[in-house]
């Protein structure tokens, strides 16, 4: 597996390299999530997203887009819902955000105090999470140890903002009124509307949705 992106690697390191390389397991397509590196013919593919792409002979195919976790390369793959790919095990190591530089964020290793540069187009999610990015937030980066290393970054879970302000009521859904509210870092949510601005409340940052007051 994996034998052009290690092609690099002494050949006395690679027999060691190669127990590592054969963490994965196997899923369907409808299974694997942005940010999964799949093998593709060999070659480790981050998924950057997933479309229904229609049907073939009769079956739903799933399209997946891609970017090659060394080269960068972004490439399209489709397949059937019972199609299997190996889904590699990556490393995770927590960060903490420091600042940002143009398309740039450095983080830092709170174990070993390095610092290390990540491109945002690698944050699992894409860019329009970049706004719930804060100072001294813990994120998560993926490596393919030993090489080619980091992959991709993702913010935690759920994070706690403050409310800046609320506008016009707009659902109801079991009794509770909804309303539109602005978070100080800008974004705008759907929350009860017995939240008060200046309050703080947790935010489910995989679907950018109200869970409760902090």
């Amino acid at each position: 597996m994996f034998r052009s992106v290690f092609a690099r690697v002494a050949s006395s390191r690679l027999t060691a390299v190669q127990p590592l390389c054969q963490r994965w397991y196997q899923a369907g397509p409808n299974s694997v999530r942005m940010g999964n590196v799949i093998d593709i013919k060999g070659e480790p593919q981050i998924v950057v997203s997933r479309d229904h792409g229609g049907t073939a002979r009769g079956q739903a195919v799933i399209k997946l887009n891609l970017k090659h976790a060394v080269t960068g390369i972004k490439s399209t793959e489709r397949f059937r819902n019972n199609d299997t790919l190996e889904v590699l095990l990556l490393v995770q190591t927590q960060y903490q955000y420091l600042y940002s530089d143009g398309d740039t964020v450095h983080l830092l290793n709170m174990q070993t105090f390095e610092e290390l540069t990540m491109d945002i187009n690698t944050l699992e999610g894409g860019k329009d999470k970049l706004p719930y990015l804060e100072d001294n937030m813990e994120v998560t980066v993926q490596s393919l140890e030993p090489e080619p290393g980091p992959l991709s970054w993702r913010l935690p879970a759920r994070h706690t903002y403050k409310v800046k302000s609320l506008v016009d009521r707009i659902a109801k859904d079991r009794g509770t009124t909804y309303v539109t509210g602005t978070l100080e870092n800008g974004m705008q949510v759907q929350i009860p509307n017995f939240i008060k601005p200046g309050e703080n409340v947790v935010i489910d940052l995989t679907r950018l949705s109200y869970i409760g007051r902090a």
